[in-house]
């Protein structure tokens, strides 16, 4: 209910949350950290909550519905998924959130974050790709839509801890550093 009658901060509230604990569990769990670092879980929680719940809501939901029409058959689907795997997330989603986590963590700058995203986008894009297709299928052809984000969300978790670590991992060489 709370989808339909408040869909943005439904799912600015859910990625905020599941963001948090994402981070939380590649700082501590993952990267075995003794304190979780704060200012990187509000940063990337926050990004979650704007970008993966609102910002997604507008792609998924209403975007895509405007360009691929509101069908849930195969063909709407698909082509909804070679959107998202081909455009939105190489194209939008990671060259935002690179430049966004240096940033705002004080680790470079925005032309940093595009250098880190350049020596990464391999990586990140083939794990991308050996899950998120399937995921988005199903979505885009048996979800309904107000529970769209909230399905991606719970799916998303394992996938922010992985882009979380692999964001944070060491940086590349000649990357600008502040000290």
């Amino acid at each position: 209910r709370a989808s339909t009658a408040a869909p943005l901060a439904t799912a600015f509230a859910t990625c905020l949350l599941k963001g948090s604990a994402s981070d939380t569990v590649a700082q501590l769990q993952i990267e075995g950290r003794d304190r979780l670092d704060l200012k990187r879980n509000f940063s990337f929680a926050f990004f979650s909550g704007a970008y993966l719940g609102i910002g997604q809501h507008l792609i998924y939901n209403v975007a895509f519905t405007r360009i691929f029409g509101s069908g849930t058959d195969i063909l709407t689907g698909v082509k909804k998924v070679i959107a998202d795997s081909t455009v939105h997330v190489p194209m939008i989603y990671l060259p935002l959130y690179y430049p966004f986590k240096m940033v705002v963590l004080g680790e470079g700058t925005a032309r940093d974050g595009l250098t880190r995203y350049r020596a990464d986008v391999y990586d990140v894009m083939t794990t991308y790709w050996s899950m998120w297709p399937m995921v988005h299928f199903i979505s885009f052809t048996y979800m309904p839509q107000e529970l769209r984000i909230g399905f991606v969300a719970s799916v998303s978790f394992v996938w922010l801890v992985y882009l979380s670590y692999a964001s944070h991992k060491k940086p590349v060489t000649g990357a600008h550093q502040d000290a």
